[in-house]
């Protein structure tokens, strides 16, 4: 059977040579268009890992499957070489068996070699820690797909010996799964699509082994019924037409299906410059800016560049800085989750046309430069321990960003949330070193807020150049490897003469005295809360009672933040507004949260409201909750 295996093996060479094809396109026009040291797991993934099901990508992955199945007979019987197969000594359930499983043998190999590549890949990211796999995801995913495979090539070797009739009945089958998902919302165990719907626990993924099995089982029995059909078929083509044109359209509809996925893929490398072309993009360069911004944007984009220069070196005078990078900023983006982002040395951010530039668009930029020195001081090692600084790294940026441009009020609202969420969850320093931990417990925002007042405390402690001082030793290159937490951060400040308990110490007093002074703001507690179903169309509600905090007074707006724990960590959490209930001297807050934002039975969510007019939310920490049945 060995030698069968690797016959049919070597026959489906074109199949591996068109598949490596399709990989070096794949991944030549990745990495034109992208920086492979910036990728993560989740942005290679992309729709491959998105929650729920990518038709597009299960369509293909079908098609490609089919060619394998539909190489192993069809070809052997119309051109008779299966008669040569039967007069050697070995029995046709061995013939059958073998072509199967070589068939299937190529795919799982084909799909470890994808995961090679894409660890690969992601080896050579070394300033995120989301670079990194998730191996026990890999192991699920590769489990699913190579079982996907032999579902799928069952089908093929079924519907194979209906030659192009056997086509038309599945996609048939297919286009009638897709009406039914977009008719009815859902189609059933028998949707082959449910194979790639994506759902996850925390960041491990869910394989609902129900409908596995039932294609698993569907997937043998087709097998059984295949083995009768093919082996009690003789050489002679079963189809009128079986001349050259049955012989050709195959491999013309291969070579068809190819050039399409070629074009789409060789797109993606024209798509940048086409839009260039089409659209109004406008460049500006400043000493050690590179602009990219659009039209409509100019007199907002005039007006900022008045400062830029003057802000950039303030932010080199602040840190001290011996690096002073050119950085490419992007003022085009869209974005509703963050006015700005920073890689290496690449800023994207929003900038919207105003005659006078709004002093928030000056504070973003220097907020993502700050980033982006914080890469270049530090040689790109802070990111490599971001667990241990994350609260560094977005407090530094925002100390920075404050400093050069002030607004006190902004400032001192951001201080007073922080301080008061600081007060009641009794955060600790061992918390803040540990950002997983940290938003697996608390608002992420929260470490914008505090970790600006670390690092005021940091500077009044240790002196203003501390904080350059730090990036730079923390890419030295005698820095002890694979430090973290506590020990992480006693040991850089230790190296530039300051002393983590001193500055420890000065941050508590400094969030203290907010806390102590407070005279304004609207802090209340969420008591009794309660999870239960509403009685409109697929509705959750929360309902929690209000107790006045110190002030007495209560918030005019409410919110909910919701966390699917089927979701992968990494995706945006929706914020919904609350409704405030009075019953004489006694108020509650209700929420009501449509079931497909949860999109599993448990969830996770934070309550919140708006503290002060005009300031950012104030969240409590994070709560379970599980659909009432």
């Amino acid at each position: 059977m060995t030698r069968l295996i690797i016959k049919e093996l070597k026959q489906l060479l074109p199949f591996t040579f068109l598949w490596l094809s399709l990989v070096v396109l794949f991944y030549g026009a990745e990495l034109a268009t992208v920086r492979v040291d910036e990728e993560s797991y989740l942005s290679w993934c992309k729709e491959y890992c998105d929650v729920g099901t990518n038709i597009d990508l299960v369509l293909f992955t079908i098609l490609f499957y089919m060619i394998a199945a539909y190489s192993l007979f069809p070809k052997e019987f119309d051109e008779s070489t299966v008669d040569f197969l039967r007069s050697l000594p070995i029995g046709r359930k061995t013939i059958f068996i073998s072509k199967v499983f070589a068939a299937w043998l190529l795919l799982c190999l084909l799909l470890v070699l994808d995961r090679v590549l894409q660890g690969l890949v992601l080896s050579f990211n070394t300033q995120t820690i989301t670079g990194k796999s998730y191996w026990m995801n890999d192991l699920r995913f590769f489990t699913r797909d190579c079982l996907f495979a032999f579902v799928v090539v069952s089908h093929g070797v079924f519907l194979s010996w209906f030659r192009t009739a056997g086509l038309i009945i599945y996609c048939s089958y297919l286009i009638g799964l897709i009406l039914l998902e977009q008719l009815i919302g859902a189609s059933g165990i028998y949707n082959i699509f449910s194979f790639f719907d994506n759902e996850y626990d925390g960041q491990d993924l869910l394989i609902d082994w129900t409908v596995v099995g039932f294609h698993l089982a569907v997937a043998i029995l087709l097998l059984i019924v295949s083995y009768f059909m093919w082996t009690g078929t003789d050489s002679r083509p079963r189809t009128p037409g079986s001349g050259f044109f049955a012989k050709a359209l195959p491999v013309l509809f291969s070579v068809f299906g190819f050039l399409i996925v070629a074009g789409w893929m060789v797109s993606m490398l024209e798509t940048a410059s086409t839009e260039s072309a089409s659209s109004d993009i406008r460049k500006r360069t400043t000493d050690h800016y590179g602009f990219s911004y659009r039209t409509a944007d100019e007199p907002a984009m005039l007006e900022l560049e008045r400062y830029v220069e003057d802000d950039y070196i303030a932010l080199v005078d602040l840190l001290g800085a011996e690096n002073q990078p050119v950085i490419q900023a992007d003022m085009t983006s869209d974005s509703q989750h963050a006015l700005g982002l920073a890689t290496w040395k690449k800023i994207r951010m929003v900038l919207k046309s105003e005659s006078e530039v709004n002093p928030l668009y000056r504070r973003v930029l220097s907020h993502e430069t700050a980033h982006v020195f914080q890469s270049v001081e530090s040689n790109r090692s802070l990111a490599k321990s971001a667990n241990s600084v994350g609260f560094f790294i977005e407090g530094m940026a925002q100390y920075t960003s404050f400093t050069i441009v002030p607004d006190v009020e902004s400032r001192d609202s951001n201080w007073l949330i922080s301080s008061v969420a600081w007060k009641r969850h009794n955060i600790k320093f061992e918390e803040l070193a540990n950002r997983t931990a940290f938003e697996a417990l608390y608002d992420p925002e929260l470490l914008y807020g505090i970790g600006d007042i670390w690092v005021e405390a940091m500077a009044r402690t240790c002196g203003n150049h501390s904080v350059g001082d730090f990036l730079r030793a923390t890419g030295r290159d005698t820095a002890p490897p694979n430090l973290s937490g506590i020990s992480y951060w006693r040991n850089h400040l230790q190296h530039i003469g300051c002393e983590l308990e001193l500055v420890n110490n000065e941050w508590r007093s400094i969030m203290e005295d907010i806390v102590g002074n407070r005279s304004v703001g609207a802090f209340p507690y969420f008591e009794n809360v309660v999870v239960s179903k509403a009685s409109g169309d697929g509705l959750v509600k929360i309902e929690a009672k209000l107790r006045p905090g110190e002030s007495g007074i209560l918030p005019e707006y409410y919110y909910i933040r919701v966390k699917s724990e089927t979701k992968l960590a990494s995706a945006v959490s929706p914020v919904l507004r609350g409704k405030l209930v009075r019953d004489g001297a006694e108020a509650s807050v209700e929420f009501s949260v449509l079931s497909r934002l949860i999109g599993g039975k448990r969830f996770r969510y934070q309550l919140g409201y708006t503290p002060l007019p005009d300031s950012r939310n104030y969240f409590e920490q994070w709560r379970s909750g599980a659909l009432p049945p």
